[in-house]
């Protein structure tokens, strides 16, 4: 029952959006980020940005300013998540951290992929990742 009504919701939601784009019901902006965006996430409040020059970028969603710039990442970060104030990220340089959003700090640094990591998921008490 749930997922038929997940399915609805989701199917409902997926044709408004077409419904939108093909009305011209949107607002396309350019923003500058001065490098390549490989992943990103946003909420009704930010957004988070994976970049190839090994940063990760969060924006002001309203008005597209850049609010921190998290750096720690010795190569191109690959994948993101992030839920309220706390960020995950996992870099070509085969570590995943943990980020305060807030002060831009490493909270954790996870060392233990043997390659890239390319993705991952993240609930309260799960991490998952994955790599090359």
């Amino acid at each position: 029952q749930f997922y038929r009504q997940l399915h609805h919701s989701a199917s409902r939601d997926i044709h408004s959006l077409e419904a939108n784009w093909r009305r011209g019901h949107y607002t396309l902006t350019r923003v500058e980020t001065g490098s390549r965006v490989l992943c990103l996430q946003y909420d009704d409040r930010k957004i988070l940005t994976g970049h190839s020059d090994n940063t990760i970028k969060v924006w002001d969603r309203s008005t597209l300013q850049l609010l921190q710039l998290l750096k720690g990442h010795k190569q191109v970060v690959s994948c993101l998540q992030f839920q309220e104030e706390v960020a995950i990220s996992g870099s070509y340089d085969h570590t995943v951290k943990v980020w305060d959003v807030r002060t831009g700090k490493v909270i954790n640094d996870l060392h233990h992929h043997k390659g890239a990591v390319s993705s991952l998921k993240f609930t309260t008490d799960t991490l998952v990742t994955g790599s090359h």
